[in-house]
C-alpha cells in the first residue's frame, strides 16, 4: 500500500520522528467573515527571484518594500518548481493533483491515431505534439487547452471568479506564464507575443504605442506600423558558450568575458510591457486586478549561474521596473489604495555535480568582448558540469528511451578533476549525445526490439512497445511508460535509484508500492483525469546540495542537459523557498511571517482582497498578514520528516563521472537507498495544509 500524507508517515528518526507525527490539535472554527470590499491588487510576479537576492544595494524599491510591508521568510514553490507549474498554481490556488497540469514540457499521449492534437499551433514555430511540447506559449496552451475541453486547468481560476464577479483584469508579460492566468481570454492582455482582445490592438496603436510583432500572427488584419520594430525582442546571452571538445579530451571555451555585466537580455521588452500597463491599461481601464510577470531574473541566472555580475545586472533592471511602477502609481493617486504583491515562481541553484568530482574552473576573461579562455581549478570559479540526459542513461541500460531532441552538445557534462570529459569525445571532436549515430550505442541498440537510431520521438504509431518518453525539464524530469507495465517502471527506478545524479522518485499509485519511492499523490501530483493523458508515470528530481557555494550563492544541481549554467525545477532547498512580500492598504506594516505559506496561498488570499472566494483551492488564506483577516484562528504548525515504509536495497550505486555505470561509488556500500522527505503541516480553523521543504535521496 502506497503511503499518504494525509496519514501518519513512517517517520526517519526514532523519537524526534515519532514527536513530529503527533496530530496536532483541532482549533476551534471562526464565525463565517464579512466579504471585504474589493481592494485593488497587482501581482508582480519576478520568475526565478531567490530570497537572499533581495537587498539595499541590487533590489532597492524592492528591500523598501519589504521592509514596509510583509515578508514571509518560509514561502514555498509548488514542486516540480517549474515556472508553467507555479503560473497554474498562481492561477489556481491549487496543486497539479486538483489542476491537472504538469508544465513546463509534458507528453502528450496517446500518440497515433488517438491523438487529435492539430500540429503546427505555436506562435514560435511548429509545433506537431509528437514530442514533448514546451508550454510557454499562448498558442500552444490554447491548443492544449481544445484538446482537453477547454479545462487545461481542471478548476476555476482567480481571473474567471475575479471576472464573473464584474471586476476588470489585466495580465501583462512573459509568454505562456502570463497566458495560463486567464485562459478564457477575457482579460485585457499583453505579452511578448500578442495583444487581446483585438480592439486593444488598436487602442494602442491609436496611442501610438507598439505592438509585439507577432500580435500579426494572431490577427489577420492587423498591420504593423513602419516604425512599430520589434519591442518585445530579446537580446542574445554574453554568456560562457563551451562548444567542443578537442581531440585529446580538451575543453575549448568560447566565451564572453565572465565579469560581463550588461544586464537582462529582456531589459528593453520589460521596459515596453510596464509602460503599455502604467501609462495605458493602469489609466484608461483601471483594472482592479493586475498580474504582471517578468522573466528577469531567470532568464540571467539560467544563462550566467545565481551570483554572477550579470545576474546583479538584471535584478537592478527588475527593480528599476518595479520603482516605475509604484511611481506611477503614486503619480495617478492610486499608491494608498493599491496592493503590491512581489513574488517569485521559484527560487534558482548553480548547475552543478558535486565539486568533489567536477572542481570549479576558472574563466580568463579577454575583455573587449572577446573570448574568453578556460582556466585552472579555483575555488572561486565557474561550473563545468550538472548536465544529465536521460534517455541517454536510459539507453545504456537497454531501454528504448526518446526526449525529442536531437544530437546535444554541451560541457556542462563534466570536466572530471583530470580535464577530461564525462561524456566521450566522438571522432568529430565534439562532446555530442545522438543515440546510435554515436558509435558506443551501436551494440547496444542493436540488442532492442527497435533500434534507437536517435533520441528523437518515433512518428505516431511507431514508438516500440515498451518504449518509454522522457519530457526533460530543468532540475526535474517526467517519464512516460506508455504500456504501463510495471516490470518496466521497476527497472527504470531501479536505474535512477543506482544512479547518483537522480534525487527523490515519485511514482503513480497505479504501480503499488516500490521500494525507495513515494506516490505521486503523496506530494499532490496525482491527477486521476490526467492519467495517459499528460500526466507521467515517474517525476524524478536531480540531486541537489544546498550547501556548496558557487559565486557566493548556497545551492547546486543536476539539471537535464541544457547547457544552462543556473537551473530550477528540483526538490531542493534552495529551489523550493522563494520569494514572497506584500504591501499596501490590505497588509499589515513592517511585519517578518516566519510561519510556513505557498505560492498555492497567493490566489485565495487576493480573492478574499477582492471580496470573493475560491472554496475549490488548495491554498488557504494568508490571514496572519492582513488589517482584516478572514479568519483570526492562530494557526498549529507541525514540521515532519518522513520516509517511504520499505528501502530499496542491494543498489550498487553509479558515479555521475561515467555514464557507463562501470565506476561505482566505494563510499556508499550499504547499497540502501531512500527519501526524506521534509514537510510542515499546517492546521487552522479544522483543516491541515501541508508544505513541502525539500526532498533528499538518501544512498549508504
Amino acid at each position: 500500500m502506497m503511503l499518504s500524507i494525509a496519514a501518519t508517515l513512517s517517520a526517519c528518526h526514532g523519537d524526534y520522528g515519532k514527536a513530529q507525527v503527533a496530530a496536532a490539535p483541532s482549533p476551534t472554527p471562526s464565525p463565517s467573515p464579512t466579504p471585504l470590499a474589493a481592494t485593488r491588487t497587482i501581482v508582480f510576479v519576478w520568475d526565478g527571484l531567490r530570497p537572499d537576492d533581495v537587498n539595499a544595494t541590487d533590489t532597492p524599491n524592492l528591500y523598501k518594500l519589504q521592509q514596509d510591508g510583509v515578508q514571509f521568510t518560509d514561502n514555498h514553490s509548488t514542486y516540480p518548481t517549474f515556472t508553467m507549474m507555479n503560473g497554474a498554481s498562481f492561477a489556481t490556488g491549487s496543486f497539479p493533483a486538483t489542476t491537472g497540469f504538469y508544465g513546463n514540457t509534458f507528453w502528450t499521449p496517446p500518440q497515433g491515431s488517438g491523438n487529435t492534437i492539430p500540429a503546427g499551433n505555436s506562435a514560435s514555430g511548429k509545433a506537431d505534439y509528437v514530442a514533448p511540447v514546451f508550454t510557454e506559449d499562448y498558442a500552444i496552451l490554447d491548443t492544449l487547452n481544445g484538446y482537453y475541453g477547454n479545462q487545461l486547468l481542471l478548476v476555476k481560476s482567480l481571473f474567471a471568479t475575479a471576472q464573473a464577479a464584474g471586476i476588470t483584469t489585466a495580465t501583462i508579460g512573459k509568454s505562456g506564464a502570463a497566458y495560463i492566468q486567464d485562459l478564457g481570454q477575457n482579460s485585457l492582455f499583453v505579452d511578448e507575443n500578442t495583444i487581446r482582445p483585438r480592439s486593444l490592438v488598436t487602442e494602442l496603436q491609436a496611442a501610438k504605442f507598439a505592438v509585439p510583432t507577432n500580435t500579426i500572427k494572431t490577427y489577420g488584419d492587423v498591420t504593423l506600423a513602419a516604425a512599430n520594430g520589434n519591442p518585445t525582442g530579446r537580446a542574445g546571452y554574453a554568456t560562457f558558450n563551451t562548444t567542443a571538445f578537442d581531440p585529446d579530451g580538451a575543453l575549448t571555451v568560447t566565451a564572453r568575458d565572465s565579469s560581463d555585466a550588461s544586464g537582462a537580455p529582456e531589459d528593453a521588452a520589460n521596459k515596453y510591457m510596464m509602460s503599455v500597463f502604467t501609462s495605458y491599461i493602469l489609466p484608461k481601464k483601471n483594472p482592479m486586478l493586475s498580474l504582471i510577470w517578468f522573466r528577469t531574473p531567470d532568464n540571467v541566472e539560467h544563462g550566467y549561474g545565481p551570483g554572477t555580475a550579470n545576474v546583479k545586472a538584471g535584478l537592478k533592471s527588475q527593480d528599476a521596473r518595479l520603482g516605475e511602477l509604484l511611481a506611477a502609481l503614486k503619480a495617478q493617486g492610486l499608491d494608498q489604495t493599491t496592493n503590491v504583491v512581489i513574488v517569485s515562481d521559484h527560487g534558482h541553484s548553480t548547475v552543478s555535480g558535486p565539486t568533489s568530482l567536477y572542481p570549479l574552473r576558472a574563466i580568463n576573461p579577454a575583455g573587449n568582448g572577446a573570448a574568453a579562455t578556460l582556466s585552472g581549478i579555483s575555488n572561486s570559479g565557474f561550473s563545468f558540469s550538472g548536465d544529465v540526459r536521460t534517455a541517454d542513461l536510459l539507453t545504456y541500460r537497454g531501454i528504448a528511451a526518446f526526449d525529442g531532441s536531437g544530437c546535444t552538445t554541451s560541457a556542462m557534462y563534466g570536466l572530471r578533476a583530470d580535464g577530461t570529459p564525462t561524456v566521450p569525445v566522438r571522432s568529430d571532436a565534439t562532446g555530442a549525445l545522438c543515440g546510435t549515430i554515436d558509435t558506443r550505442y551501436q551494440a547496444i541498440s542493436a540488442t532492442l526490439a527497435k533500434p534507437v537510431a536517435s533520441f528523437k520521438v518515433p512518428a505516431p504509431g511507431t514508438l516500440p512497445a515498451d518504449g518509454v518518453v522522457v519530457a526533460a525539464n530543468g532540475g526535474s524530469d517526467y517519464i512516460y511508460v506508455p504500456n504501463h507495465d510495471k516490470a518496466l517502471v521497476q527497472k527504470i527506478v531501479a536505474i535512477l535509484q543506482r544512479r547518483e545524479e537522480y534525487g527523490a522518485i515519485f511514482v503513480d499509485s497505479r504501480y503499488d508500492s516500490i521500494p525507495g519511492t513515494f506516490a505521486m499523490k503523496d506530494i499532490n501530483l496525482e491527477n486521476s483525469a490526467r492519467s495517459g493523458k499528460g500526466q507521467p508515470d515517474i517525476v524524478v528530481s536531480f540531486n541537489w546540495d544546498e550547501n556548496t557555494i558557487v559565486q557566493g550563492k548556497p545551492g547546486i544541481e543536476f539539471e537535464s542537459a541544457g547547457g544552462q549554467r543556473g537551473m530550477h525545477g528540483s526538490f531542493g532547498i534552495t529551489d523550493v523557498h522563494n520569494t514572497l512580500i506584500a504591501a499596501g492598504p490590505s497588509f499589515r506594516k513592517n511585519l517578518v511571517v516566519s510561519g510556513p505559506s505557498g505560492n498555492v496561498d497567493v490566489a485565495p488570499t487576493i480573492a478574499w482582497l477582492l471580496g470573493l472566494s475560491m472554496p475549490q483551492a488548495d491554498g488557504r488564506v494568508l490571514n496572519e498578514a492582513l488589517v482584516s483577516p478572514r479568519s483570526t484562528t492562530a494557526a498549529a504548525v507541525t514540521p515532519r520528516v518522513i520516509s517511504p515504509a520499505v528501502n530499496a536495497t542491494g543498489l550498487a550505486f553509479e558515479t555521475p563521472t561515467d555514464p557507463t555505470g562501470a565506476t561505482k561509488d566505494a563510499t556508499r556500500t550499504a547499497g540502501t537507498y531512500t527519501i526524506q522527505l521534509a514537510v510542515k503541516d499546517v492546521t487552522v480553523d479544522g483543516k491541515t495544509y501541508h508544505y513541502f521543504d525539500y526532498a533528499r535521496a538518501i544512498r549508504r
